[in-house]
This record gives C-alpha cells, sequence and structure tokens, in this order.
C-alpha cells in the first residue's frame, strides 16, 4: 500500500465526519457522511442524511474534511452501495491530498504534507 494514501486514510477515518460533494448540471450537491475504512484504495461513505444514492453511482466526486489546522481533499468514483438498499457508498480513491495550515504573522496559506494519485489518474495524465 502507497505510504501517503495509508496516511491519509487514517486521518479521514481519525476525523470521521466530512462533507461529500457532487458538481453536475444543476449546481453543486452536498451531503454530511461519516467516513469509514473499506480496503487499500477505497472507503466507505455512511449517509447521516437522506439523499438518492442510486444517481451518485459510477459519478466522480469530492470529500472534504478539515480538523484544527488538517485539510483533506478526496476525489473518487463512486463504485456501488456497499450494501443493496443501505445508506453506504463505496468510492475508490482516485486522488488524496492532507493539507497544514501554516501561519506566520497575518499570513496564512496551506502546506501539502502527503498527496496521493491513483495509476489511473498517472496514466490519463501521462
Amino acid at each position: 500500500m502507497n505510504k501517503s494514501l495509508h496516511y491519509i486514510q487514517q486521518k479521514s477515518t481519525d476525523i470521521q465526519i466530512g462533507l461529500l460533494r457532487l458538481h453536475g448540471k444543476k449546481g453543486t450537491e452536498t451531503w454530511h457522511v461519516k467516513i469509514t475504512p473499506e480496503s487499500e484504495d477505497s472507503l466507505n461513505c455512511v449517509f447521516t442524511e437522506g439523499g438518492n444514492l442510486k444517481k451518485l453511482r459510477n459519478r466522480n466526486i469530492n470529500l472534504v474534511q478539515k480538523k484544527h489546522d488538517d485539510y483533506l481533499y478526496i476525489s473518487g468514483i463512486v463504485e456501488d452501495e456497499a450494501v443493496n438498499g443501505s445508506k453506504i457508498l463505496g468510492i475508490r480513491i482516485l486522488k488524496a491530498c492532507w493539507y497544514e495550515k501554516k501561519t506566520k504573522g497575518t499570513l496564512s496559506w496551506l502546506k501539502e504534507k502527503y498527496i496521493y494519485e491513483s495509476e489511473d489518474v498517472k496514466r490519463a495524465i501521462a
């Protein structure tokens, strides 16, 4: 397993709560979700509110998390419902980033701590 992805997944599951975003023709839709680990390159999102999960299948989504000075951004594709009829979605991670907020005086910036790109993304870029 990629060490960067391992650290990002570990931090993501430690934070647990995040915003799942879908960008579509009607604008951006956002849901509150709870994160649970799945496998090497995927995670599960448990929906804490209602929504039509079937429309998310095979769609690209973004997951955003924040805790103190740590910011996580995960981009992935919804693979399937973990259990039919449940409020749990399986997401394959395509790209993941962990940033830390740094401050010096009145100036603040985000510093990259870990970054991960799947082989699919690397091939598409090349």
